[in-house]
């Protein structure tokens, strides 16, 4: 158990509210076991509320330790503030999630400087070389473009592969996890299939919903299509329905045939509804996902993995390819009941 340091970030609070701070801390630092800070980007997000149940629970009975969670609220600057928290809440480690990590640099080195375990998930922090957690999303991706591919040609053999992606561009991680093994998935079963590439849309479902109504208009021979989180698939589908499209027939391409990224209850019925050209996604596992962000950082405090290192040591954990060719709609069933609870 760390001891109870107050820093700066405390420092510049009154004298009342820095007593109130110590005493708060004072009480949880009696606790036996580590204390593990854990970092979601949203929990109003039922991925991320599955997650922060597990890492507590997982954290408890395998390592005695307990977790505090620290919700993000979808603002990099609430996220950025978290991490100030770390160095001075008497913790012994930290699992970050973090949208800016530019701004987040500086409060993690000042825990490390505190001798403070700190890891990442999704993303490496700037040059701060903290082990990363992450889902092999990459090997899924490439088998979603694949499946997709190999559908297309079945039933359309004389058509052209024309593929798009909606998501980040500009985003590493995404690119590497998701946009990028996508494409050589496709291309491994159409070697002359046409990629246009990643298109922003990280202005949400709405923008989404647009660039697929733009792009569709001008180039209505686009047939497979990534649709890189399931905000944007809500989005995607919209759009392909007011142009009429979206549409399989018997449980065969007729339009064309999208992909997704985070599986849920909602996808579930338009995966596997043969009339709808939604037909696969990524299944990311709350419950794997919390377990090894777990599993990194506790590693980390027991000396089994290097703190920092001039490159951020990268750590995978297993994601699934839900796919209405290759995954019965009782085994889907199943995998959301035992990662989401229904």
């Amino acid at each position: 158990m760390k001891p109870i340091k107050l820093n700066r970030s405390f420092k510049k609070g009154i004298l009342a509210t820095s007593l109130i701070l110590a005493t708060s801390l004072a009480s949880m630092a009696q606790a036996d076991g580590e204390r593990i800070a854990f970092f979601v980007s949203d929990l109003s997000n039922v991925f991320h509320q599955s997650q922060a149940v597990e890492a507590k629970r997982y954290a408890k009975e395998k390592y005695g330790a307990e977790v505090i969670v620290f919700d993000g609220k979808a603002d990099s600057a609430v996220m950025t503030q978290n991490v100030d928290q770390v160095a001075a809440g008497a913790f012994d480690g930290a699992s970050l999630h973090i949208w800016d990590g530019e701004a987040a640099t500086p409060g993690v080195k000042e825990a490390l400087a505190e001798n403070i375990a700190m890891t990442s998930f999704f993303s490496p922090i700037t040059d701060t070389g903290i082990p990363t957690a992450r889902s092999d999303e990459a090997a899924i991706s490439f088998e979603m473009g694949a499946q997709m591919a190999k559908a297309w040609k079945d039933e359309h053999p004389d058509t052209p592969i024309i593929m798009v992606q909606l998501g980040w561009p500009n985003h590493t991680e995404v690119n590497s996890g998701r946009t990028n093994p996508f494409a050589k998935g496709v291309f491994s079963v159409a070697p002359n299939a046409k990629n246009l590439g990643a298109l922003d849309s990280s202005g949400g479902q709405e923008a989404a919903k647009q660039i697929i109504v733009d792009l569709l208009t001008q180039q209505p021979g686009v047939n497979i299509i990534y649709s890189e989180a399931s905000n944007l698939t809500v989005g995607t589908m919209a759009g392909l329905n007011q142009l009429g499209r979206g549409k399989f027939k018997n449980g065969k391409p007729l339009t064309e045939i999208v992909a997704s990224v985070d599986f849920d209850t909602v996808e579930n019925v338009l995966i596997y509804n043969p009339e709808s050209s939604l037909k696969v996604s990524m299944g990311l596992p709350p419950v794997e996902t919390a377990r090894g962000r777990i599993d990194l950082v506790m590693n980390v405090i027991n000396g089994k993995v290097a703190k920092t290192s001039p490159t951020a040591e990268e750590f995978f954990s297993k994601a699934y390819t839900i796919s209405f060719w290759t995954m019965p709609v009782t085994d889907a069933q199943t995998w959301l009941q035992a990662q989401f609870g229904n």
